[in-house]
């Protein structure tokens, strides 16, 4: 876990408490459906949020959202105007350059779905990079070794795209208000985040966003 417990490995959670049968109502939580969470569960709480109103399966889920509510439910909006350092001491600024967009991957070495899906993450970035996309691989690592197991399991694991390790103070996945890992976005040509994806991850999905957003006019171009 990470600071105060907001990021978690989906890989770590435990499944959550079956509801009783004869519940009257069920629907999926927003706060354990960005922990990967996928079945229905009783409705013991709601919110009204833009509009829409959303389920929580327990009065901490609900307190969890009060909280951060934009951290749950994604709505487009402008990237951080921060920018990362790779491990070769590069900056990498997560707003994109003219005509290019990025795709932003927070990981963990002790991340088992984050280590899975490097790989592909790779793929897609050796096959689309000379049509616009860029990717930035930050490490949500804390400690005073961090950066050190980073560049050790980047030994034995090497990606083509830029690896950056979090700041400690004011980190990205801050920013980007990440609450489980593995988390991605996908920043336009505007610099708008125009997609998100958390816990269990399907790249098909997102190799499907990543072509769109590079089409001719897709990002304002």
């Amino acid at each position: 876990m990470i600071r105060s417990g907001l990021i978690l490995c989906v890989a770590l959670l435990a499944a959550a408490p079956a509801a009783d049968a004869g519940a009257a109502e069920r629907a999926l939580c927003a706060v354990c459906a960005l922990n990967g969470e996928t079945e229905p569960e009783e409705v013991a709480a709601t919110r009204e949020y833009a509009g829409e109103t959303v389920n929580f399966c327990s009065k901490k889920c609900a307190e969890a959202f009060d909280i951060d509510p934009a951290a749950y439910i994604f709505e487009p909006g402008p990237a951080p105007a921060i920018a990362a350092t790779s491990l070769g001491g590069d900056v990498l600024p997560f707003i994109p350059r003219p005509g290019r967009i990025v795709l932003v991957d927070f990981w963990a070495t002790w991340c088992k779905p984050c280590v899975k899906s490097m790989p592909e993450v790779d793929a897609l970035y050796r096959e689309l990079r000379e049509r616009g996309l860029d990717v930035i691989g930050v490490a949500a690592e804390t400690g005073k070794d961090r950066e050190k197991n980073v560049r050790k399991f980047l030994g034995k694991q090497s990606v083509s795209y830029p690896i950056a390790v979090d700041r400690e103070e004011s980190p990205a996945w801050e920013a980007f208000g990440v609450k489980v890992l593995p988390t991605m976005f996908l920043i336009d040509g505007n610099g708008v985040i125009v997609r998100r994806w958390a816990g269990a991850i399907d790249m098909n999905d997102v190799r499907q966003a990543v072509e769109g957003a590079l089409r001719p006019g897709a990002s304002g171009e």
